[in-house]
């Protein structure tokens, strides 16, 4: 009786488990949103894109433009690719967005990615923000003159901040090129935030920021020396363009809203009409007034044209590798393969003990080997992107229960019950009760 009662429980607890995983699977635009939307920003808090992410959520708070609020999640780190790797391999359900900026399409075109614009779903291109070249108010370094001089005349010496594979990377690029000779040590230093505190600590002799950021960060004590825009901004006057120095480099960015692969059409058409009414709420405004952004807001065949010319600018400029670094990947493997061959050659070869020879019979090697080996199989077919999380772990316990099984009929309901709670109920857990957000 209470063997059968316990299966009945195992069953109910499945089912439940199974309509959560169906209900987050959804990809339907109807009702949509149901839940609070994520907004993935891949730079650390305080940075241009996070402040800009964060003026447009509270605009959406306060003007109830959705039912359901946005979050801010911040995912910093490699050149913004682990933030829009995380977004990419998301569930197309409309809960998980990403806020980046061109740097989405400047990371494929450097190497850093091997994906671009085209592996998401565009829905708006808000706010445009021109660069500015920085220095600390120490510095050595009075004029952009000064500065692009010294690195002509000591090239790959100066350390010139920017977050490789983004815009900052290829603005410090088209500097360079105004100036045969001149070449920067490009030092990747993450999102603003982490840019300010590299200058303010003396780790960088320059580094390009947003206006935006110029404007709240300059009372830590920066000094700009040139505008990397057409013309002279209100806001900030007194700083001249690097064309009036006779440096004509224009830079500035736009932060896209992005969705992943495949999300319903309806959820697109959703989220571009909230982005666009926050837009033009007062606070917007008012702020981008502040932080000299302009308010743009560029949605449907225009945002396709330009994600298409942008890409087409970026995959034409070259970025050369600065220092010849050792191929990680291939190391790490032949590490791998090495220290596996010296255990396999120590258990064929090597002299064992009375008590290993005692025991060496009841060892099951072939169970250990073959448990591993779906173990990475598991792996690989979540990181391929073949199965999703629920799948490839049924399948995994499903496989490995029989294997050690040895295909006993008669554990064959516990081995299903094991696959279905584990694999069903993890993912509740990750996805609701943590928010993680599994492949």
């Amino acid at each position: 009786m209470l063997k059968v009662a316990g299966h009945v429980l195992i069953g109910l607890l499945i089912l439940l488990a199974g309509f959560q995983y169906s209900k987050i699977g959804s990809g339907s635009g109807e009702g949509f949103p149901q839940r609070p939307v994520r907004v993935v920003v891949p730079f650390n808090p305080g940075g241009g894109t996070d402040t800009y992410a964060r003026i447009l959520q509270k605009a959406i708070k306060d003007h109830n433009l959705m039912p359901q609020p946005l979050v801010i999640v911040n995912k910093p780190g490699g050149g913004a690719t682990i933030g829009s790797n995380y977004v990419k391999d998301a569930r197309n359900d409309g809960y998980t967005l990403l806020c980046l900026h061109e740097a989405l399409m400047t990371s494929k075109a450097t190497g850093q990615s091997m994906y671009g614009a085209e592996a998401f779903e565009a829905v708006a291109a808000t706010g445009e923000m021109g660069q500015v070249v920085l220095v600390a108010n120490d510095s050595r370094f009075a004029t952009l003159n000064e500065l692009m001089e010294t690195a002509k005349a000591e090239p790959e010496t100066l350390k010139f901040g920017v977050n490789l594979g983004t815009p900052t990377h290829f603005s410090g690029i088209q500097l360079e090129t105004t100036l045969p000779g001149a070449r920067f040590r490009l030092v990747t230093t993450g999102g603003g935030a982490n840019r300010l505190a590299a200058l303010m600590g003396g780790h960088l002799d320059a580094a390009i920021f947003s206006v935006g950021e110029l404007i709240r960060f300059r009372d830590n004590g920066l000094r700009a020396l040139a505008y990397l825009g057409e013309n002279r901004l209100d806001a900030i006057p007194e700083i001249p363009t690097a064309k009036e120095l006779g440096y004509p480099v224009f830079s500035s960015n736009l932060q896209y809203w992005w969705l992943p692969k495949g999300t319903d059409p309806e959820i697109l058409d959703y989220m571009a009409s909230v982005l666009k009414q926050a837009m033009e709420t007062d606070y917007v405004l008012e702020r981008s007034k502040e932080l000299e952004i302009l308010p743009r807001t560029i949605l449907g065949d225009e945002l396709a044209e330009r994600i298409e010319s942008k890409t087409k600018l970026f995959s034409l400029m070259k970025t050369e590798q600065r220092v010849d670094l050792p191929d990680v990947t291939a190391w790490t493997i032949a590490g791998i393969c090495v220290f596996g061959a010296m255990i396999l050659g120590k258990f064929v070869f090597g002299k064992r003990s009375a008590s290993e020879k005692a025991t060496e019979g009841r060892m099951r090697y072939d169970l250990a080997f073959g448990t591993l080996g779906m173990c990475l199989v598991y792996v690989l077919l979540m990181g391929l992107g073949v199965l999703s999380f629920v799948w490839a772990t049924i399948a995994f316990i499903v496989a490995s229960g029989l294997y050690l099984t040895s295909c006993d009929k008669r554990k064959l309901v516990y081995v299903l019950e094991v696959a279905l709670v584990m694999s069903l109920g993890l993912h509740y857990v990750f996805t609701v009760l943590f928010a993680i957000q599994l492949p």
